[in-house]
């Protein structure tokens, strides 16, 4: 595979791609060029692996913040997890979309029977930003969503959702997902797994995790959309929270 112009983008232009700093010289090239758009995802995997050991290394995990507001965290980490919310305007607001989605979940999902609920974390975003900071918490509102231009990436646990959004006629957007867990064992139970993409909690599109860990999702028009990845025997629940702007 080859890039469709020579010579191809240069590897800083691929990485402004990635920072969501890229002037739409780039971003019209790799929307149209699959070599290129395969190396700016390989690019936002490696960048995720290093933000992953330092992004938000003193907050609970999303299994920590679940477990808390369900009342099952062992006494002792109670008082400690209490604690650090209260200061913590991101682990704040990740139980409330927990708490939202609990009051409001999708009804083709049984809950009984799903084990884990995450609620995605932000890795980056348009902005380049691997995090917001209470500035930018305040003027924005909801800090685990992304503004959906060029690459979105987020973590939940030890899985890596990587959402490319291509725009399209019409005022639409394609959305190119890629799954990716820490292991073998790991991203074998997300291959067929269920994605729904969602707007005020009606269905927009679904389709199924390939063998690769991809995924795509056609015409899709601009809002606030909710992903939600569920495993294919059902036992975790992966949501993730973006903006698509047109």
């Amino acid at each position: 595979m080859e890039c469709i112009t020579s010579p191809a983008l240069d590897d800083t232009e691929i990485i402004s791609y990635v920072e969501g700093e890229a002037d739409d010289t780039v971003i019209n090239h790799i929307n149209k060029c699959l070599f290129c758009s395969e190396r700016a995802n390989r690019w936002a995997f490696l960048q995720n692996r290093l933000r992953k050991k330092l992004y938000r290394v003193s907050c609970p995990t999303p299994m920590e913040l679940g477990e808390y507001r369900m009342g099952l965290l062992p006494a002792p980490d109670v008082l400690l997890v209490t604690r650090h919310v209260r200061e913590c305007p991101l682990c704040k607001r990740e139980i409330s979309q927990l708490e939202d989605f609990l009051e409001n979940p999708n009804p083709q999902v049984d809950l009984l029977s799903t084990t884990k609920v995450w609620i995605a974390r932000l890795m980056n975003g348009h902005n380049g930003s691997g995090a917001q900071d209470i500035n930018t918490f305040a003027k924005t509102g909801p800090a685990l969503r992304g503004e959906a231009k060029g690459l979105l990436t987020f973590q939940a646990e030890s899985v890596v959702i990587v959402l490319d959004i291509q725009p399209t006629i019409g005022g639409m957007v394609n959305i190119l997902g890629q799954v990716a867990a820490d292991s073998e064992d790991e991203q074998d139970q997300w291959t067929g797994a269920i994605i729904e993409v969602q707007q005020n909690n009606d269905l927009e599109f679904s389709t199924i995790v390939d063998d690769l860990g991809s995924f795509q999702s056609n015409s899709i028009g601009p809002g606030v959309k909710e992903l939600r990845i569920t495993s294919k025997d059902n036992s975790f629940l992966i949501v993730a929270s973006f903006e698509v702007l047109i």
